[in-house]
């Protein structure tokens, strides 16, 4: 079994976070350590809590924090997980689901990403323009897809979709994403995406997530693109901010890239590579998070990982 944590409030409200049995999450307000950040929340911990799933269920655990960890009302250390709990670390509140692992999300926010949730960001993207245009277009709903680029997502599936389904299986598969392999040295985390393999828990982990969702009715990928962007100027310490020249992913009829470099408090220098894809109504995002010292040697085993996949969303309509 496994749990999704839905937060209650926020900029992030409605974000679901998903964790598989076997599987550890850390959750936090800082960008560099937790695993799920929330870096607006000044009265949560830098790691405040983890929530872990094994045999025998769901746990939270509170990690010193200096406020503590609530669960129902009650300041905890450690306790047992079922379902209609509540967690409030600092300012923040999650409601506990326990699922089966075949019915957790099939998104993730990028390990260590330090940023809010790409759902926020589809919530808050300026969709003014696109509204008005719908109902002029009929009540179809593939219409408003021939404006995009190519004219029509339908016709380059069947030419995709052979070629990236090889006779052996996929290395990694997370929702929609099919990655080949996986580069020597890196760990697969299953749903999530692969991290350095590092036996030093106090080395920044290198890694590589991958995540996707539904585009909201009438936004569109530079939308999308340009709302997260407000929101890493709005949450992350002075980012500096690129285009990045975007990589042909089979499968995707829109691609984006971007580059961001911020310092943390310590001075540490993070590096993020979005590469923002789309088919159809559905967003996918894969993330390369490292110290930018770290880069050099990271690049090759992220340019080989990103040379395999597809995103082959399953129904397309």
């Amino acid at each position: 079994m496994g749990v999704v944590l839905e937060i209650n409030s926020g900029p992030l409200a409605h974000r679901q976070i998903p964790v598989a049995s076997g599987q550890k999450m850390l959750i936090g307000r800082a960008v560099d350590r937790a695993q799920f950040a929330i870096p607006h929340d000044n009265h949560m911990s830098g790691v405040h809590f983890a929530v872990e799933c094994g045999p025998s269920g769901c746990r939270v655990i509170d990690k010193k924090s200096t406020n503590g960890t609530l669960l129902n009302g009650a300041r905890i250390q450690e306790a047992m997980l079922a379902s209609g709990d509540e967690i409030k670390a600092g300012e923040t509140i999650f409601t506990v689901r326990i699922v089966p692992d075949d019915q957790l999300p099939a998104t993730f926010l990028d390990a260590h990403a330090g940023v809010p949730a790409l759902g926020a960001a589809v919530r808050e993207a300026p969709a003014p323009e696109p509204a008005p245009a719908t109902p002029s277009q009929g009540s179809s709903s593939p219409a408003p897809r021939p404006a995009t680029q190519p004219p029509t997502p339908k016709p380059p599936r069947p030419s995709v979709v052979p070629p990236s389904r090889p006779s052996h299986p996929p290395a990694l598969v997370i929702g929609s994403w099919v990655f080949s392999g996986i580069p020597a040295g890196w760990q697969a985390q299953e749903g999530l995406g692969i991290q350095l393999d590092t036996k030093d828990d106090k080395v920044f982990p290198s890694n590589i997530g991958a995540m996707e969702e539904p585009l909201g009715l009438g936004i569109t990928l530079s939308q999308y693109v340009e709302a997260q962007i407000k929101m890493f100027r709005e949450y992350l310490r002075e980012p500096k901010i690129d285009a990045a020249p975007p990589p042909k992913i089979p499968g995707a009829t829109e691609t984006i890239a971007l580059e961001v470099r911020y310092n943390t408090k310590d001075g540490s220098s993070i590096y993020y590579r979005r590469v923002y894809v789309r088919s159809g109504p559905t967003i996918g995002v894969v993330t390369l998070t490292t110290l930018e010292k770290d880069l050099s040697s990271v690049r090759p085993a992220y340019d080989s990982f990103l040379s395999g996949v597809s995103f082959l969303v399953k129904n397309q309509v």
